[in-house]
């Protein structure tokens, strides 16, 4: 933790606006109070008892709130008196008396810690219920209550050893405090806009907040208590440091190129989740995944466009040419493809299952080839990739419009065509699987040791004097970083593990039957319905679940492989960033721009296969307007339209805030025309952050 330099004999002085905040929760706690206490708010359980007769919950609430609306009120006071009171720093450096602040702090602490474990307890011993609980035993934990209790019981335990650390002067308790009192502060937060949200629940139709002003306490009270004492804290300890929690919250995000995607995508979940308990339904978030699977696919080509300096307005054209490419081949085509199997002496047997398998290496080429073809124009003329695949947007959406003409669908069943299946050997899947384990392997081997040396050096690092304040921020964290960094090695150990132990498992368990060829749909297998899950087991109808979001994740970690961690991805960002230095470095910028242009055309046929597997139909408008979201949502993951700078992890970002917002403004009630008005609205505030990330980067 860096500290600023100060003269002893000046006290920092926190700002009216900590002593107003202090003031407004001092007031509401005590209104709190005497709200339980003459009974006009009634907590727990209240059937045919009188007023007078307060239970433990309610006991507990008046002295906690007037412990707290007291102890703030004093810090205000002491605040705003500018008591010649020693500064946090002074406290902890020497044997001066404990300061207004610091004791309010300290009982923050105390009664954020034992609220904790009373949660954890409450939820251990079955008297508060989490998720579903209908015929179901007390005794009978669920996973949602047995991740609060952990969380809870851990909560407690650190803030009350933080607390602990501020009555013994430990000088690490002063950095703990700042994280521990920040993330309180957001659960606050969180625990306030949920309380906004429910009002409407309680507030009887054209009635007005105080025909239910019990009620509306009761729901925005807590956070609002919890969220303002954890500010105004906050900013008292934050007062004497150069850096603080926040701050470093800050720079970790300058060095992510989505750093704008990530506050967007933290944001924009935790405002669904609390605005209505649906959004973290199964379904809702499966939903919000599969129907998403095509921008992501598309948005990983157009962001390694975009990162070397052109971007593609035509993917979406292509996008619906490979997707009408592929289905017509397996349908109209059929009979061209019988004949040339059947004059090369093939049996039905032998030419169906590959029927499917050359559809999707048509549409696959094609996409590729219509993506050279931009690539070939720009090079060749000179003209701004804006301008070439504006023209071909048009251009190749002419395709479809011909092909399908009037406003047909041209659906695989309206064909009366047998199911397009596959057959394979078992032996694909054995070698496939041992070559997984052993590619895993060998990034083990890279991984675990730099890991291993990484805990190893932070156990190495010798532990300073609570008491000396020349201690960075790292020696106050010690011990975090320590079990961190532990806890990371022994994780990525045994997920290594597992995962090599379930590879050779498949692999004994189809030995045994090497004998006979497995057979599975081509659109089961490409974007099929996923109907269980291991260690999950079935799952319900109802949520849509797709294997596509499967092929979706491992292209983005091969393309953010590619973009990191190879010679390619540094001359992408070379060319992006200044064609003529790449140039002069030997680099070949015209090759590189040539195979991005292939690149971003071959990932709209993979999302054009995925579509067709899903819903076995091509329209002639298929893919309009795609282009406009993926460029949007790569944007809003932190790449620049000028190239040079961006990520695959970012754009993944992008797509789901995208999909987040779809789901989530159905869910909410609200009118879903305002979907590309909210769009616009981050993506200005996306660029925002990103550019002043960047400015504090450089």
């Amino acid at each position: 933790m860096a500290f600023m330099n100060r003269d002893s004999s000046h006290t920092p002085s926190v700002g009216a606006i900590t002593v107003l905040m202090l003031v407004i929760v001092g007031v509401t706690s005590l209104i709190i109070a005497e709200q339980v206490l003459t009974g006009w708010l009634a907590l727990g359980e209240r059937a045919n008892i009188s007023r007078r007769d307060m239970n433990p919950i309610e006991v507990g609430v008046i002295a906690t709130t007037t412990i707290w609306g007291l102890a703030a009120l004093r810090g205000a006071w002491g605040f705003l008196r500018r008591e010649n009171a020693p500064t946090i720093r002074e406290y902890f450096a020497s044997r001066l008396p404990m300061p207004p602040g610091v004791l309010l702090t300290t009982v923050l602490l105390v009664v954020v810690g034992a609220i904790a474990l009373v949660i954890a307890e409450q939820v251990l011993t079955g008297w508060l219920a989490l998720g579903e609980r209908v015929n179901i035993s007390r005794r009978d934990l669920n996973y949602i209550e047995w991740m609060v209790i952990f969380v809870s019981a851990l909560w407690g335990l650190v803030t009350l050893r933080t607390a602990w650390g501020f009555l013994q002067r430990d000088r690490a308790a002063w950095t703990w405090s700042q994280w521990v009192i920040l993330a309180t502060s957001l659960i606050g937060l969180g625990l306030l806009i949920e309380g906004v949200f429910h009002i409407s629940r309680i507030v009887p139709p054209r009635g007005t907040l105080f025909d239910n002003l019990a009620g509306v306490q009761e729901l925005v009270a807590p956070g609002l208590i919890m969220f303002l004492s954890c500010l105004a804290a906050y900013r008292y300890v934050t007062v004497e440091v150069d850096t603080s929690a926040a701050q470093s919250i800050r720079n970790t995000l300058a060095k992510s190129a989505g750093a704008g995607a990530i506050v967007g995508f933290v944001a924009i979940f935790a405002f669904f989740s609390l605005a209505t308990d649906l959004f973290l339904e199964p379904r809702a978030l499966a939903g919000a995944l599969s129907t998403n699977i095509t921008n992501g696919i598309v948005a990983i080509g157009i962001t390694m466009l975009m990162i070397s300096g052109e971007f593609d307005l035509s993917v979406g054209s292509i996008h619906g040419a490979s997707a009408l490419v592929f289905l017509l081949t397996m349908t109209e085509q059929r009979p061209l493809l019988v004949s040339i199997a059947e004059s090369l002496g093939m049996q039905p047997a032998m030419y169906e299952p590959l029927i499917p398998i050359v559809a999707a290496v048509a549409g696959l080429l094609f996409a590729a080839l219509l993506g050279l073809i931009n690539g070939i124009i720009l090079i060749r003329t000179g003209i701004p990739s804006f301008i070439v695949t504006l023209g071909t947007l048009l251009a190749y959406r002419a395709i479809p419009l011909v092909v399908v003409a009037e406003g047909r669908i041209l659906r695989y069943a309206d064909f009366r065509l047998p199911p397009p299946n596959i057959y394979f050997s078992p032996w694909i899947l054995i070698v496939g699987a041992l070559l997984s384990a052993i590619a895993i392997a060998l990034m083990g081997r890279s991984l675990l040791p730099s890991l291993w040396r990484r805990f190893q050096e932070r156990w190495a690092r010798p532990k300073l004097d609570r008491h000396d304040m020349t201690a960075s921020t790292e020696d106050d964290l010690r011990d975090f970083f320590i079990i961190t960094s532990l806890l990371r090695f022994i994780l990525t150990l045994l997920l290594m593990v597992g995962v090599i132990a379930g590879l050779l498992l498949i692999v004994v368990s189809l030995f045994g039957r090497t004998g006979a060829f497995l057979e599975v749909s081509f659109f089961d297998l490409v974007n099929g319905r996923i109907g269980s899950l291991p260690l999950i087991g079935t799952i319900p109808p109802e949520v849509n679940l797709r294997i596509g979001i499967l092929w979706w994740a491992v292209l983005v970690i091969i393309f953010q492989f590619i973009l990191n961690q190879t010679p390619y991805g540094n001359y992408t960002f070379a060319v992006g960033g200044n064609p003529g230095a790449a140039l002069a470095q030997g680099i070949n910028v015209t090759r590189v721009k040539l195979t991005n242009f292939v690149l971003s055309g071959l990932m709209a046929g993979i999302a054009g296969l995925t579509y067709v597997s899903r819903v076995t139909s091509v329209n002639a408008n298929l893919g309009e307007g795609l282009e406009l979201e993926v460029i949007a949502a790569s944007v809003i993951g932190g790449t620049l339209l000028s190239g040079g700078y961006g990520s695959i992890f970012g754009a993944l970002l992008g797509v789901l805030i995208f999909g987040m917002l779809r789901t989530g403004l159905v869910l909410i009630g609200m009118d879903p025309r305002v979907f590309f008005g909210v769009i616009g609205v981050i993506i200005i505030v996306a660029v925002i952050i990103n550019t002043a990330v960047r400015r504090i980067r450089t």
